[in-house]
């Protein structure tokens, strides 16, 4: 005990630095973190009764330390090593993870299957499994503000570079499922079949890595439309032939969030491989299409902050643009890079880069952060954690919750049944 208690007190904050990328003024949240050790405490440790090495014994300490020092309730309390190692040994008996469970989405306790969620944004691939029951038991985004976003809603905050083989460390042995959306990269050496070689250095290379590493069943990845035809197509064919090499039969489809009942006009190639042939013979993309309102995703205006509402030199931009156009109402008004305006009873899909102004209801007003949500198809108990601006960024990296969700009913038939 007087060992532990040593290496307790001859830990500092200032052994633990958070990452800064000077370059481009970007705080980067490596595995030193707070972020981090918020996450070794709401994912790693619900997840492994048993911790085996001391490092990572002191690892959770030093977290839990951290964790109860900054809870408002305990912030006139002394810390004192014997509690904090009390804790660390059953930290469910001293209800260390309370604060994890009063969110809209908790982690289901137990769950018949289990899946990582990697390049995680804020959940949305993750909400369909979630609703089914299965459990997560590692996830991974490095933006800060999409963590905020992510732990408001699931009570978890998820690991940050996973390129990094201390975060990989985390990921357990055996897990079902992959879940990733991960971002579209060129790849440096193409078509010369070297297997890993010709995808290292790209976020895809991680995604093969950890599959080759953990073999799970299955596997489900999104990314745009456009990387089926990037580079000519050998960006795409590259991706499809490493999932082949690692023993995945794998099947993909161009899917639209229109046809899933959302109205956002949102093109996303699906993957979906599993470790067996039978399995993946026996799933389709074959979907019922639905309808969307979007009169059913807007708020009424007159709850919408002020600041949302247009200048009258956009509005009158916008109007003299429209003249002699077919207008729907309600109606989403859309500006193109050309600065054409197109008046639908649909968006266009959500974007990170755009123009502030490049969507108006009805040509009056920016999209709130809840209507933003909703045209993901986001459930309204979803949490807003952060800033409109961010909120209009997350969604635009996000992915149609519907879509996913449908996709996520074909995949729990198949790992169920055949």
């Amino acid at each position: 005990m007087a060992v532990r208690k040593k290496k307790i007190q001859n830990i500092k904050l200032v052994d633990f630095p958070e990452e800064v990328d000077e370059q481009n003024g970007i705080k980067v949240y490596g595995e030193t973190s707070w972020e981090n050790q918020l996450a070794v405490l709401s994912q790693y440790l619900h997840n492994n009764v048993y911790i085996g090495d001391e490092d990572s014994k002191q690892e959770i300490i030093y977290a839990i330390r951290e964790f109860l020092e900054r809870k408002k309730s305990n912030k006139d309390e002394e810390i004192t090593d014997e509690y904090v190692i009390k804790v660390a040994e059953n930290p469910i008996a001293y209800n260390l993870f309370s604060d994890f469970f009063k969110v809209p989405f908790p982690n289901p306790k137990f769950g018949q299957h289990t899946f990582i969620d990697l390049f995680a944004g804020i959940g949305g691939i993750r909400l369909p499994f979630n609703e089914m029951g299965y459990r997560c038991v590692f996830s991974s985004e490095w933006d800060k503000y999409a963590q905020q976003t992510y732990l408001a809603n699931f009570g978890e905050m998820p690991f940050g570079d996973i390129t990094k083989e201390v975060t990989k460390k985390y990921i357990p042995k055996h897990f079902d499922l992959l879940l990733a959306g991960f971002p579209c990269q060129a790849f440096s050496i193409m078509g010369k079949m070297q297997g890993f070689a010709d995808i290292r250095g790209t976020m895809f290379f991680e995604v093969a890595t950890i599959l080759e590493r953990h073999q799970p069943e299955a596997v489900l990845l999104e990314n745009v439309k456009q990387l089926t035809t990037h580079d000519q197509g050998r960006t795409f064919s590259t991706i499809l032939r490493i999932l082949g090499e690692l023993g995945y039969h794998v099947k993909w489809q161009v899917l639209n969030a229109l046809d899933f009942g959302l109205p956002q006009k949102r093109e996303r190639v699906i993957i979906v491989g599993f470790r067996s042939q039978q399995r993946c013979d026996a799933f389709n993309f074959d979907f019922k299409k639905k309808t969307y309102n979007l009169k059913e995703i807007l708020e009424d205006d007159k709850d919408i902050d002020p600041s949302l509402f247009a200048s009258d030199m956009i509005l009158q931009k916008r109007q003299k643009q429209t003249e002699g156009k077919t207008v729907f109402y309600p109606s989403i008004w859309h500006e193109n890079k050309a600065g054409n305006v197109s008046v639908l009873d649909y968006a266009c899909a959500l974007r990170t880069g755009a123009s502030y102004n490049y969507l108006l209801v009805n040509g009056q007003r920016r999209l709130s952060s809840r209507e933003l949500l909703r045209l993901q198809g986001f459930p309204d108990n979803y949490k807003i954690a952060v800033s409109h601006g961010e909120i209009r960024r997350q969604t635009g990296n996000s992915v149609a919750v519907p879509m996913i969700r449908e996709i996520a009913r074909k995949i729990d038939y198949i790992l169920n049944n055949i």
